[in-house]
């Protein structure tokens, strides 16, 4: 008697622990949703990147910039005198107790997307609608995602000569470009837009 009881809660036990395992499971979908929620929850400091900002923006904001930042590696400038110079190191911010879980979860949603894909680096912007630029110290091929509750805000790519744009719906949806080599910007919208694009230095 005491066996089958012993068997029956093993069993039980097994059952338990498999749902569970079927539950923690993250798919592309949950843990865009996992990201969102973080995104949301956010204090965003505010990044200087003239290069991205338009002119009406910096009308609109005292404060100068827009919402967003870096995780992962950066190309700052570090040193004195004549040790001075551009070198490539982990973010300040990375480095944050703040910043790493979300850090890591976007990584994951990434390693859920494309699992082979390369990077060093994840920029994320909040309701920035960018002007049309070529991220100069990026390398190759990037992704972008766009999250939030909005409509609109395609990516325009050009061509290497800024003609023939196309217009990329990536809200919700991964897309890859090389951000160096295109120029591009960002359509209209309404509503809550945040996107990340994660890329190398």
């Amino acid at each position: 008697m005491r066996t089958i009881r012993r068997k029956s809660r093993n069993k039980t036990r097994s059952i338990k622990r498999n749902k569970t395992r079927m539950k923690t499971k993250p798919t592309i979908e949950s843990q865009k949703k996992l990201v969102l929620s973080l995104l949301r929850e956010f204090k965003w400091p505010r990044t200087q990147r003239p290069n991205v900002v338009r002119p009406s923006q910096v009308e609109k904001s005292e404060k100068g910039g827009y919402e967003g930042f870096v995780l992962g590696i950066v190309t700052s400038w570090a040193g004195k005198g004549s040790r001075s110079g551009y070198r490539k190191m982990l973010s300040m911010k990375t480095r944050e107790p703040k910043y790493k879980k979300l850090f890591n979860e976007t990584k994951k949603l990434m390693r859920l997307k494309d699992p082979k894909f390369k990077f060093t680096s994840i920029q994320y912007n909040k309701n920035n609608r960018a002007a049309r630029h070529r991220d100069a110290k990026n390398v190759g091929v990037s992704y972008i995602v766009g999250l939030g509750d909005y409509t609109g805000g395609e990516l325009i790519v050009f061509d290497e000569n800024e003609k023939n744009p196309v217009k990329n719906d990536i809200k919700d949806k991964f897309y890859s470009f090389n951000g160096s080599k295109y120029p591009h910007e960002t359509a209209p919208y309404k509503g809550e837009r945040y996107t990340i694009v994660f890329y190398s230095t």
